[in-house]
């Protein structure tokens, strides 16, 4: 607010008052500014517009539209069946999905439920196949394999971290308990492969013997040594077996000391191929027998190397046996060197007295060189 001067009296008065308060005399230009403060007091939040003879007016609110209204209901209904058609598109998805973490955790039961919901969505037939595998007998022992070897090897390289290597019965009769608490229940199941039936048995047997070697270790170490070399051999070859034949698996971690094994199972059935080769050729060995004019007998064997191996040397023992199968006599052969795969050999045999090789079962213990392989 300000002070002016009246027009008429020439006293001072507020620029606000409509008239002098002095004389009377109307104000000019202060009626307009009062009626606009009033407006202004009255509705302070109300938008104004000024027309074109200078008044104030409120400004109108904006109403929506028919088609506005409809557009945005489109836009909705548009972006709901979106969504539905997103969700029911991608169940088969997502179900398959959650199958295939169910078939990871080992609930078979719960997968194959919802694999087979599932059809013929992606691979869902064969995980199908896979489920009833897996709850079979079949697919319990092999589970079981993989755990029992898994923890033998983990006991072992955590005996390894404490310093215990090398020899110690007490440890090789604990890593067979720990194999067999995942597997002995087997022996007595009734599998639907038969071979692998026999198979399973068969391991749970060489895990038997081997704990039951170890007792030789103290009172008898050849028989402990020569048993746990055969039954090792034997165990690894069926280990081999398992992976080849039947998918035997176990975790990346573990991977190494499997491939391991099947190394050393190749090299023990090229051992086992050797041996069997060999008695073969022996069933072929023929006795002769020489008398001289005073009735002393001379023996020699005729022999032919019927294997594919050179072998640096070459000898036999030989058990005579009766009808009993009883043992009644021994002897030995003359060794052969550089034998060589078709030659033919005649060698002189020794016993311990005069026989009559019609007379007895004839067997042939051999000892040998063959490259790597002996015995």
């Amino acid at each position: 607010m300000a002070l002016i001067k009246c027009s008429e009296c020439g006293k001072e008065i507020s620029d606000r008052a409509r008239s002098c308060p002095h004389c009377g005399c109307p104000v000019e230009g202060t009626e307009e500014l009062v009626d606009k403060i009033v407006v202004e007091k009255e509705a302070p939040e109300e938008k104004t517009e000024e027309t074109k003879s200078g008044e104030i007016k409120p400004k109108e609110k904006k109403k929506l539209s028919k088609k506005g209204i409809i557009a945005i209901i489109v836009a909705i209904v548009v972006i709901a069946a979106a969504v539905i058609a997103y969700y029911v598109l991608t169940t088969d998805s997502r179900n398959y999905n959650s199958a295939k973490e169910l078939f990871k955790e080992e609930k078979f039961q719960e997968a194959l439920e919802m694999f087979t919901e599932l059809g013929d969505y992606e691979d869902s037939a064969e995980m199908v196949e896979k489920c009833e595998y897996e709850l079979s007998v079949d697919g319990q022992f092999m589970r079981s394999l993989s755990k029992g070897l898994m923890a033998r090897w983990a006991e072992s390289d955590a005996q390894a971290e404490q310093g215990f290597i090398g020899e110690d019965p007490d440890l090789y009769s604990k890593y067979c308990e720990i194999e067999l608490e995942q597997v002995k229940d087997f022996a007595n199941q009734t599998f639907d492969n038969s071979e692998l039936e026999a198979d399973a048995k068969q391991y749970i047997e060489y895990l038997n013997q081997a704990q039951e070697a170890t007792k030789f270790y103290t009172v008898d170490y050849a028989t402990f040594s020569t048993q746990w070399a055969d039954i090792y051999a034997n165990r690894t070859i069926l280990l081999k077996k398992f992976v080849d034949d039947y998918g035997l698996v176990v975790k990346e971690e573990y991977q190494d000391t499997l491939d391991d094994l099947l190394v050393d199972a190749s090299a023990a059935q090229e051992q086992i191929d050797i041996k069997e080769s060999i008695q073969k050729m022996t069933e072929q060995f023929k006795i002769e027998t020489t008398e001289d004019e005073w009735g002393y007998k001379t023996y020699k064997i005729s022999m032919k190397n019927t294997t594919d191996r050179t072998f640096e040397y070459f000898s036999a023992e030989i058990n005579l046996y009766d009808k009993n199968q009883v043992i009644v006599g021994t002897g030995n052969t003359d060794q052969l060197s550089s034998w060589q795969p078709g030659q033919e050999a005649s060698v002189n045999a020794w016993f311990d007295g005069e026989i009559n090789p019609n007379d007895y079962t004839i067997e042939y213990v051999p000892h040998y060189q063959s490259g790597t392989y002996y015995s």
